[in-house]
């Protein structure tokens, strides 16, 4: 079995087309084909469905892309450790972040260049759920969100740290109703809902 091999049935998964799944990796749809055709009979188990065209995995072609999405991190965590080891921390850091927590992420990024100027970082502005998926799957290896509970933790191995606190404010005319008092989130949502004209 080749890292090439794993990296192909991973685009082919991804892209769920063979045509621009061979693009994806710089192949011809033939050779892509034929890889995975022999990963298959190297697994002894079938990965693809197919007909006229991908029709998706097979439950054990899924099981198959969950390792291949380990392997292929822990390979490309080897080549960075093999690189760190010769000339300091280098490749790339991959960061999903929610589109709220945006603006923060300089606060890690900048000092973290700094220290590590040979390695490049990658950001993405995604959903809490995409990024609990993607770091479930190996597509980025850490990320700026929000954790309503622990029930967010148990999906794959995450640490959690927490970076910072938010305080919300509510901005109300110094004469107004709310503004000699603390608002809580219902008071603010019902004051806002009766406040807005409807047209």
């Amino acid at each position: 079995m080749l890292l090439r091999q794993l990296e192909y049935l991973v685009a082919l998964a991804r892209e769920r087309h063979f045509g621009r799944a061979a693009a994806a990796c710089h192949v011809s749809q033939p050779s892509l084909s034929a890889a995975i055709r022999k990963l298959e009979r190297e697994l002894d188990v079938p990965l693809v469905l197919r007909g006229q065209r991908f029709a998706g995995l097979t439950p054990e072609g899924e099981r198959v892309l969950l390792w291949a999405h380990r392997i292929l991190a822990d390979a490309d965590a080897l080549r960075q450790d093999l690189s760190r080891m010769r000339e300091g921390l280098s490749g790339t850091l991959r960061l999903g972040a929610i589109p709220t927590a945006l603006t923060a992420a300089s606060l890690l990024t900048t000092p973290f260049c700094e220290r590590y100027p040979h390695v490049r970082v990658l950001l993405t502005s995604l959903s809490s759920r995409e990024i609990r998926r993607q770091l479930a799957e190996f597509e980025i290896d850490m990320a700026m969100t929000y954790l309503d509970d622990e029930e967010d933790l148990s999906e794959g191995e995450v640490h959690a740290s927490p970076l910072y606190e938010e305080r919300y404010l509510l901005l109300t005319p110094s004469d107004g109703e709310l503004a000699a008092s603390r608002a809580s989130w219902a008071c603010a949502a019902s004051w806002r809902s009766a406040a807005t004209p409807s047209w």
